[in-house]
């Protein structure tokens, strides 16, 4: 691609000049000469342009990438780690935090006091990491043992009547799906699915069709686990609470892979566990609660953590609720887990979500673009804002998609997963684009074979 963009600009730059030597011997042909560098700005404009955006497109390396990979992920020197969408390698500084509170926990040393302010103020820079990271405020935060805690909260916690409504999609994940069919089924609520288009995708339209007066909860994921799409949540949003309804997110497939910011989407409700692109210890994981939502809803989860006992007065039994979402942490959090959390947000922050969304979108597309150019069919939308870390390829349907992936992974150490008739490539911080071709070009041989 470089090579003819080089070579058009020389034979445009040689063209001009022989331009300027015909009218320097026949200045009769001065006008043209003028029209002709006019389209020869215009071209070179173009060219540039195309360079620049091109550049873009595949500059998917970020400063320091080579030596973090080396420092913090020594288990993938000879594995390709596609599967982040599944699960994710622990990096190793979060294996250390994790494992230096265990042996606190274990030896007890040192002042007991001192050890326990420190393990508070580990729980108070994770919420501060991970609202760095989602533009929010830390007390919009509640620590959460995974997604499915954080589906709990409005699931329990909303005041449910007969002929409400639940809207949701067809390509839900389980966990962001049955909860609702049970209160459906408990409550006499409407269950309202989104269908699943010919392409294998859900599209605004059809959500947004569904909701109405009678709708307390919008339900999705951020990002489909089957096929990578990012829905429009701000548009939803919108159109939710022009119906008084709360809009809730399962972000797992989202958070620490590209960027993420539930106030300025003004979601409700956005609940995400540790283990994917958060990579952070499985156990962990952060539910971001509006305030909107905490004026409406009641923790409904409840123990001694969702109160203020600041002042240590454990006798008080009348306490009031603990200020923001931390009222929704109902029993003690895994100070192990939240401080491998608190690691791992620290090594994305400083790279910075932007840069880690540009690098894993950038890998994303260079993956659709491989796989199409053959013939195959992606069913990953292709705009960046459209998508996530992850794309979905349909290699035919004769194909035995569980075959490829045991071979890729018991023979190449090329780590993937089958989802949804496809195969479902998924990148973060630790891939590079060699390891893409590499997984490509295998991928490709095996279904050719």
């Amino acid at each position: 691609m470089f090579l003819i963009i080089g070579i058009m600009v020389v034979l445009i730059g040689f063209l001009n000049l022989i331009i300027y030597c015909l009218n320097w011997f026949y200045p009769i042909i001065l006008v043209s000469r003028q029209s002709y560098q006019i389209l020869f700005i215009r071209l070179y404009f173009f060219f540039l342009v195309s360079i620049s955006s091109r550049l873009k497109e595949v500059s998917f390396l970020f400063e320091g990438q080579t030596e973090l990979i080396a420092r913090e992920f020594p288990q993938l020197q000879e594995m390709i780690w596609l599967n982040s969408s599944g699960t994710v390698p622990l990096p190793k500084s979060s294996l250390e935090a994790t494992i230096k509170i265990l042996r606190w926990h274990s030896d007890w040393k040192g002042d007991f006091q001192q050890r326990t302010q420190e393990g508070e103020k580990i729980k108070e820079s994770a919420k501060n990491e991970a609202a760095k990271m989602l533009a929010c405020s830390p007390d919009n935060l509640a620590y959460i043992a995974n997604t499915s805690h954080g589906l709990n909260f409005p699931l329990h916690g909303i005041d449910w009547e007969r002929g409400d409504n639940i809207v949701t999609s067809a390509l839900e994940f389980p966990a962001n799906y049955l909860p609702w069919k049970y209160r459906a089924k408990k409550s006499g609520v409407d269950l309202r699915v989104a269908p699943i288009n010919s392409r294998g995708q859900i599209t605004e339209e059809e959500i947004i069709a569904l909701i109405d007066n009678d709708t307390k909860l919008v339900a999705l994921s951020l990002v489909q686990f089957s096929n990578g799409q990012r829905v429009d949540a701000p548009t939803i949003a919108k159109v939710a609470h022009e119906h008084d309804a709360l809009l809730c997110l399962d972000a797992i497939q989202a958070c620490g892979g590209v960027e993420v910011y539930p106030e300025e989407m003004a979601v409700d409700f956005l609940t995400a566990g540790g283990p994917k692109f958060l990579m952070s210890p499985l156990g962990i994981g952060l539910c971001y609660i509006s305030s909107r939502a905490l004026a409406q809803i009641e923790p409904p989860l409840q123990g001694w953590i969702n109160y203020d006992y600041s002042d240590g007065n454990y006798m008080n039994k009348n306490p009031a609720y603990r200020k923001g979402a931390g009222r929704f942490e109902h029993g003690s959090v895994s100070l192990y887990l939240i401080a491998g959390m608190n690691s791992s947000l620290q090594l994305i922050n400083s790279v910075g979500i932007k840069t880690v969304a540009a690098h894993n979108q950038g890998l994303a597309r260079m993956m659709i673009e491989l796989f199409e150019d053959q013939g195959y069919t992606v069913i990953t939308p292709l705009p960046p804002n459209k998508r996530g870390a992850s794309i979905n390829v349909r290699v035919g349907e004769a194909m035995d998609l569980a075959k490829i992936v045991e071979i890729l992974d018991t023979q190449h150490n090329i780590k993937i997963s089958a989802r949804f008739g496809g195969l479902r490539l998924s990148t973060h911080l630790y891939n590079t684009e060699v390891e893409i071709q590499k997984a490509y070009e295998i991928i490709h041989s095996l279904v050719q074979a």
